[in-house]
Parts: structure tokens; sequence; C-alpha cells
């Protein structure tokens, strides 16, 4: 079937250069055409990021991509005499030909042509790979700004493809597909040098690790919301001393007898004196306190009681 353009709906026109559509129609995304098409029609005019996220029906983060799109292919040019985030189309590059020439990015530049990463994308099978296989991921096409990070992430960090599509596939899942954050752990990684695909599989199985048992001790303390700073700071401690999670929530058990209150002090003391013990386990801790109860042993009292001055000091520090 052949489509033909209805000239009859056609009244005044705008001119969209052939230059635009032969270099980035492939490159634009939907978001990308629509801005595009907006500016010309609406070429006379300057516009706030909310008046072309209102008449386009896309948000405004879409839009400011779209400026930064169209800003590195050199057609749009931003306006330096105001504080507002306004654009107007460059008239003088439209109609030249852009540039095509590879320049490899300065080290945390992510604003590389769009020109730049169709050759990438053209002579790099690495690069065609990790984009196609991210927009799998990701369900949907790549934004200019992600390509340009995960170029920067490949190029100058130093992770493989096979490295940086299992790191963004793991962030995906745990709800932090953000590019920001995939770059912030890429970048940790290349520090670690986590740089092939062994090395990244232990780090992912450490970190499911660490975040299940972070949610373990969430849900038997009953917490509702991620764990402060502090707080996280005594569950860091309880992971690296391998301290057991029945024996965690035993010490929370006894720490709501004694004060009535979920405090973290309380409960890592609980902790280090069982351990100290040598009590390991819960009957093992029963056994000794009921010694104690029975004959007043020395190994009972260091379950879990403590003197007043102590309690007094652990439960003014609620929340910590």
């Amino acid at each position: 079937m052949e489509y033909f353009l209805n000239a009859g709906y056609i009244g005044s026109i705008f001119a969209v250069p052939k230059s635009i559509v032969d270099n980035y129609i492939k490159l634009a995304n939907e978001a990308n055409i629509k801005v595009l098409l907006y500016m010309l029609r609406n070429n006379e005019q300057e516009h706030s990021c909310k008046t072309i996220s209102d008449a386009l029906n896309i948000t405004e983060n879409q839009v400011e991509e779209s400026f930064v799109f169209w800003e590195n292919a050199n057609i749009f040019i931003k306006k330096s005499n105001t504080s507002a985030i306004e654009f107007e189309t460059k008239q003088n590059v439209i109609k030249e030909e852009p540039k095509t020439e590879i320049h490899k990015p300065v080290k945390r530049n992510y604003n590389i042509n769009p020109s730049e990463i169709a050759e990438r994308v053209e002579n790099s099978e690495e690069i065609k790979c990790l984009f196609l296989m991210s927009e799998e991921a990701f369900g949907r096409p790549l934004t200019h700004t992600e390509q340009s990070i995960f170029i920067w992430i490949h190029d100058y960090l130093g992770l493989s493809t096979d490295v940086i599509l299992m790191l963004t596939a793991y962030c995906i899942s745990i709800e932090k597909g953000s590019i920001k954050y995939i770059e912030t752990i890429a970048a940790d990684w290349s520090d670690r040098e986590i740089n092939n695909l062994e090395a990244a599989q232990n780090e992912i199985k450490r970190l499911e690790e660490y975040s299940g048992f972070n949610r373990k001790i969430m849900k038997i303390f009953g917490m509702n919301r991620k764990p402060t700073s502090k707080q996280q700071e005594y569950i860091d401690a309880w992971k690296e001393k391998n301290y057991n999670i029945e024996l965690i929530e035993y010490a929370y058990e006894k720490t709501i007898e004694a004060i009535d209150k979920l405090n973290f002090p309380y409960i890592n003391k609980i902790l280090e004196n069982w351990y100290q013990s040598g009590l390991l386990t819960k009957a093992q801790i029963d056994s000794a306190n009921f010694k104690r109860n029975n004959n007043n042993s020395e190994i009972g009292k260091k379950s879990y009681s403590f003197d007043i001055n102590e309690i007094k000091s652990l439960t003014n520090n609620f929340g910590d």
C-alpha cells in the first residue's frame, strides 16, 4: 500500500532542513523530533521548558534532554542573556552538513555530538551491541545523555560491554536504573578494577547478599523506612562480623522487653556480650540465662544484663 501527502490539508508551512532529516532522523527519539518541529514552527518566539512541555505533552526533563541533543548537533543555540532555559534555532548552521569526524570525548564530558555517536555505532560492534542490549533492558530507546555516558563508561572507565550490560541489568532489577546511578557504580567498579565478568558477578553477588541482609533486619525490626546512616553502620558491622540473623532477632526481642523501643546501640551491646561470652545460638543463651537465674553464674549475667547507668546511656540514643 502506498501513501501520499494530502496536499489539501496543507496551509501555511515551515521548512525542515534536509540535513537534519538525513543525519539525525535515525538518532533522534520521539521527544527530540517533537521539540524540533515545535521550535521550527515557532522560530520567532522564545520558549521555556514548561511552555514546550505543556504544548507537546511531554515532561520538562524530556524537553531539556532534547535541547541538549539538538544543541550538540549544532542545530539549537542556547541564549546567554537570560537565566531561563530558552533556545532558538541556529539559522546559519543548518545550511551546512554537520561534521562527522570522531573526537574521543574528554573524561566526564558527556555532551558528545550526535554525529560522533552515530560514527561510533557504525564503526564499533561493541558500542552497537551495548546500545541495542541496553535499550532492550530499559524497554525503550536510549536518550542522548544515556548514549554519551555509556560511551564514556566504555571508553574511559574501561568497562567491557558485557560488564556494563550486567551492571545495567542489576541496577534495573533493584529499581535504580537511572543512568547517573549506573555511572556512579561504574566509576566505583573501575576504581576497584572490577572490569571482567567474573569480578562483576562476584560483586553483584556481594551486593545482593548485602541488600538481602538489610531487608531481613528491616523486616525483623518492623522498619518502614531506610535505616539512617548511623543505623546502617550497626547493620554493616553485624554483617561484617557474621552475626546470626536469629540472634539479632532475639536481641531485638530482649531490647523490646527491657526498654520497649527499637534502639540500635542497645541491641548491639547485647550482641557483643553474647558473642564475647561464646553464646552463638538461642539455645545456648537460654541455657545460660537459666543457670544465671538459678545460681547467679557470671556467664549468665553477661548474656544481656547491664548496670543502670549503661542502660540509661544506651536508651538515650533512641534512633541511632
